[in-house]
């Protein structure tokens, strides 16, 4: 059955415009502080990063390609993984057996899934029963063995599943919920529309739960992208729109998602022009699960990455500081930050009207 959702297409035109107007790898960082926080890694490009159990996780720019790399407890490492033109797209979490571990898509033709502890001499390893030929396997997370990912079937069709890493490759993958199928606006006649040119950059699991963060292009819509912090859980008996915005010409993005503490958190980043957030509704977001609260850490900042481990926030300067920024501009180093003093608020965050 078609799944259809209501979204006021003017008032998304509304709030465009409005945002439119207004050799081995080098030692870490020896915890420079870096203005509203403590640099702990020093990089020379921006990069995502995420987190688990006080390990960092994040693609380091070696002067010629990216390596997958980790911090944890002051030392950097780069894993046996083939480096690559761009930044992983990886996350981190805990093996079968709890261990610190890594999933990450590598592409070469098309993008397979591989995982790989933490632990010095590990190697990667193919995820041989989710894989396929001619078909990208991206967005991965793990979770005690329990992998999450999405397979792409096409520019309009991003599908998320689940599968234990462990089952047989005849077990079929699970489809777990994701975007409805339409977004429908409130115009006169009401008009829906199929949700095009798909993307989903991340995904993150917590136990049963799957954090996803998806961009998209309602078809015939002229303007900005739309971009949704999603909510489900494994048996698909839970699905939330945890956020949702247009984009314009600040560069609006979520940065994330992170669980930590019974919380779903990401960050609201303007790339672009900073004139598109404030702090009323911009800055870290972290949202309790049991109970549908929100909280706000307000900041204007166009950083490239950010996680959060329930104590600290970690991020990443913007590509323009990374990048040196111009002549005279005072610019925050490359690097990963860790600030452990966000002063959180409790928020009436909703998510855009008709939306669900």
């Amino acid at each position: 059955m078609l799944l259809r959702r209501s979204l006021s297409l003017v008032a998304v035109a509304a709030a465009a415009a409005a945002a439119g107007l207004t050799a081995g790898p080098p030692a870490a960082s020896a915890a420079q502080p870096a203005g509203a926080g403590t640099r702990i890694v020093d990089l020379q490009r921006p990069t995502p990063v995420r987190e688990y159990a006080g390990w960092l996780l994040f693609s380091r720019w070696d002067g010629k390609a990216y390596r997958l790399s980790t911090w944890h407890d002051g030392e950097l490492r780069d894993l046996a993984v083939p480096a690559q033109s761009k930044p992983f797209d990886a996350d981190a979490g805990p093996d079968s057996a709890g261990h610190p571990s890594a999933v990450y898509s590598r592409c070469a033709g098309s993008c397979d899934l591989y995982v790989i502890g933490f632990d010095p001499g590990d190697r990667p390893r193919p995820v041989r029963n989710a894989n396929t030929s001619g078909r990208d396997e991206i967005a991965p997370s793990v979770w005690r063995g329990e992998l999450v990912f999405a397979r792409r079937y096409g520019k309009d069709h991003v599908v998320p599943y689940t599968k234990p890493i462990r089952a047989p490759r005849s077990r079929p993958s699970r489809r777990l919920a994701g975007l409805p199928d339409e977004r429908c606006g409130a115009v006169d006649p009401p008009d829906c529309r199929p949700i095009a040119d798909v993307d989903l950059p991340a995904m993150d699991l917590w136990g049963r739960w799957v954090a996803q963060s998806w961009t998209y292009q309602p078809e015939d819509f002229p303007g900005f992208r739309q971009d949704e912090i999603r909510l489900t859980d494994l048996a698909r008996t839970d699905t939330r729109q945890v956020a949702a915005m247009t984009t314009g010409l600040g560069g609006q993005t979520y940065l994330g998602p992170s669980f930590a503490e019974g919380r779903l958190a990401f960050f609201r980043a303007c790339q672009g022009d900073p004139g598109g957030c404030s702090t009323r509704d911009s800055g870290a977001f972290r949202y309790r699960i049991s109970t549908g609260d929100y909280e706000l850490a307000g900041a204007v900042e166009g950083w490239s990455g950010w996680a959060w481990d329930g104590a600290a926030g970690y991020h990443v300067p913007s590509d323009f500081d990374c990048g040196g920024g111009d002549l005279g501009t005072p610019v925050e180093p490359c690097g990963i930050v860790r600030r452990g003093d966000l002063a959180w608020q409790a928020a009436d965050r909703a998510p855009v009207p008709g939306h669900r």
